[in-house]
């Protein structure tokens, strides 16, 4: 994390200062939470719609902060600690990271896409820790302020960071990415998540290859090559010049393609472009494997052997509710409910009929941020299940109910498509199959809460 003076972060900021206390003191760490500060961090106060930090400086003080940003415009700064004068305080966290990544001489991988980003953020750092000091965005601190923090939090001796960026309209991963300047970058897809705020998926594209206009000159970007709209949108916006291209996919025309993929209650063992290697993963899915291409590219990039690779792949730090394998009594549940939008949702049922077991479960909740088209969207994702060959589809939430209509008209009859308006009611149907050998995939967006659901039935 930043070690600095107060008076070294003044200095980093051009800032004003209140003399209120020693500025030699030594900052250790930032925080943006009085609850959580803890001795020597500077104190970030942000005004948001709701609240204003800045109205508790004073719990930061008690437990032990060395320094304060302060807004102008706000009264009664403070009297006991140093006080950091700016304009705007997330602006002046924003500017503070900017100014340390470069101050710090480690190797950056950027991460963006609409799905897949956190998983091949945790695959990649868990490759590069073989053989590198190697630090990643905790969570999901994707945004404004998470991307900021946790520049903010790498060490002086990290010697790669694998940085996530996510974004809810154009511009957002332009101003992100010249913040980070990654020396790689890898955009994993283009879905239709967003839709709501950028109306098509072409100006999804555009916002997705936003992240090249921070990469480091001799860059790399290693991108989707089985998505047209990405691939076109690359042509588009003219990337080439001295950016160096890598393309992943299933594809065989692709730079890296997926040439094996087996899937076990265990993991996935995959190959690479008919290599004889073959690597193996605690993750599921095809999806997944396909992210570990992305991240192999970089890691090769950065001279680690496939040797290094597979021992990165079996040490992976996973971040939860992604495609968790969970056990209750004799069903087996997919957890894939921390997000959801058609092109996951489509993932997971692709793991789903990869494993030998007959009786298959389909649970969906609603979709969020998907525009206008979000009934007709749900609809069309309940006619694909339908062709997946599960016994059932099950369906919570206003939305949800598209999808089980959309399930019944593409089905023959044989499939049992049953709508819950009710969460408990869907809880107590599905509790009997715990003491049946079927697997159940739980889906939906993280505030439909689904993971209510899976911690009913392994309860």
């Amino acid at each position: 994390m930043i070690l600095r003076s107060v008076d070294g972060i003044i200095r980093m900021l051009d800032a004003d200062y209140i003399d209120n206390d020693d500025i030699q003191k030594r900052v250790c760490g930032v925080c943006i939470d009085s609850r959580k500060v803890v001795e020597g961090n500077l104190y970030v106060p942000i005004k948001g719609a709701n609240n204003n930090g800045h109205e508790f400086v004073q719990q930061a003080i008690q437990k032990g902060a060395a320094a304060t940003l302060w807004n102008r415009d706000e009264a009664f700064p403070p009297e006991n600690i140093t006080v950091i004068l700016v304009d705007d305080t997330l602006a002046a966290l924003q500017k503070l990271a900017a100014v340390y990544r470069r101050q710090l001489s480690m190797k950056v991988i950027g991460i963006t896409g609409s799905n897949g980003k956190t998983s091949t953020k945790d695959i990649l750092a868990g490759m590069l820790s073989q053989r590198y000091v190697t630090q990643k965005t905790l969570g999901n601190y994707n945004n404004e302020i998470g991307v900021p923090l946790t520049l903010l939090s790498m060490s002086e001796n990290t010697q790669v960071a694998v940085i996530e960026m996510g974004m809810e309209n154009l511009n957002e991963i332009d101003f992100l990415t010249k913040m980070v300047c990654p020396d790689i970058a890898i955009i994993t897809n283009i879905g239709t998540a967003h839709l709501e705020n950028l109306k098509t998926q072409e100006n999804i594209a555009k916002a997705k290859l936003e992240i090249t206009h921070g990469l480091a000159p001799f860059g790399m970007l290693i991108y989707n090559g089985d998505q047209k709209l990405l691939r076109d949108a690359v042509t588009k916006e003219g990337i080439n010049g001295d950016i160096r291209i890598k393309t992943f996919g299933e594809n065989s025309g692709n730079d890296v393609y997926l040439s094996y993929v087996q899937q076990t209650e265990d993991g996935i063992t995959f190959s690479v472009n008919d290599e004889p290697t073959r690597f193996t993963m605690d993750m599921l899915g095809k999806h997944q494997a396909v992210n570990a291409i992305s991240a192999m590219i970089a890691a090769r990039a950065l001279q680690l052997s496939d040797t290094d690779i597979q021992f990165g792949l079996n040490t992976i730090e996973k971040t939860g509710m992604r495609n968790e394998l969970m056990r209750a009594n004799k069903a087996l549940i997919l957890n894939d409910s921390y997000k959801s939008n058609p092109q996951s949702s489509i993932a997971a049922l692709e793991t789903l009929v990869l494993f030998d077991i007959p009786y298959k479960i389909a649970v969906f909740a609603d979709m969020l941020d998907l525009g206008d088209q979000s009934d007709l969207i749900h609809f069309q994702l309940g006619k694909q299940t339908a062709e997946y060959g599960v016994s059932e589809v099950l369906t919570y939430g206003e939305m949800g109910a598209y999808i089980a209509q959309g399930a019944i008209d593409q089905s023959d009859g044989t499939l049992h498509v049953q709508h819950f308006a009710d969460k408990a009611k869907l809880i107590a149907y599905l509790m009997p199959y715990r003491n049946k050998e079927c697997m159940i995939l739980i889906k939906g967006s993280r505030s439909m809460k689904m993971d209510e659901v899976v911690d009913a039935l392994i309860q």
